[in-house]
């Protein structure tokens, strides 16, 4: 049987990953550890440019101007938007530092940036610094719900230590995995690579001090595998 990479991510995003990693040999289960309660659509905002560290945000943009420019995290999620009908959409080079960066090449701030980011299960504001840094308004596009447990294909390919690597896109992902993770399944993690899409989430991972290998990329460019 093949090796199983588990995909941490919720929708959008869940299954498009799952479909890459399966494109690329491996068995990839489904383990969404988090759930987005979105904002309905928030009604025109008079801005110059708007930003968003997360597609997840995209749907709460439904109502503005596809005129405007809207500025995205990485190459994914500039589909998204354009395959929304935004015309003017740039994107930055996968991370929130990214995103400033470009912001800051093209020397924007101030209040006439609107940043749509996301609320914590804590309540904590994703994306508060951005805002900060650059002078933006921020405004709550999503709230996370944890899930209350790993999904059963997950767990059964822990249990029989099947798993090759686990997928995270964001610290709070880590964080999740870690709570929901049986603690008689943990040793398992000390034979599976934690792929992370940032050094900031393989930090997280490497603060558990669980994992056998953390390495930093595009989490679905795993290298191949022959089946057996």
């Amino acid at each position: 049987m093949r090796r199983a990479v588990l995909v941490t991510r919720p929708e959008p995003g869940l299954s498009e990953t799952v479909q890459a990693v399966q494109s690329r040999g491996w068995r990839a289960v489904a383990c969404p550890v988090m759930r987005m309660a979105h904002r309905p659509p928030i009604a025109d905002r008079p801005c110059r440019v708007m930003l968003v560290t997360s597609s997840q945000a995209l749907p709460f943009l439904a109502h503005q101007d596809r005129d405007r420019l809207l500025l995205t995290v990485g190459s994914r999620t500039a589909e998204r938007a354009e395959a929304m009908g935004f015309r003017h959409v740039e994107a930055a080079s996968g991370t929130q530092e990214g995103l400033e960066t470009l912001c800051r090449q093209k020397g924007l701030s101030g209040p006439d940036l609107m940043l749509a980011c996301g609320r914590g299960r804590h309540g904590q504001r994703y994306g508060a610094d951005l805002a900060e840094s650059l002078g933006a308004q921020w405004v709550e596009a999503y709230q996370v719900q944890p899930m209350s447990c790993l999904s059963d294909a997950a767990l059964v390919a822990l249990a029989e230590e099947q798993v090759e690597a686990v997928l995270f896109y964001s610290s709070e992902t880590v964080s999740l995995f870690m709570e929901l993770c049986p603690l008689d399944q943990r040793e398992a993690l000390m034979r599976c690579r934690a792929v992370c899409l940032s050094q900031a989430i393989a930090e997280r991972v490497e603060g558990f001090h669980t994992w056998g290998v953390v390495e930093v990329g595009e989490p679905s460019a795993l290298p191949g595998m022959i089946s057996e």
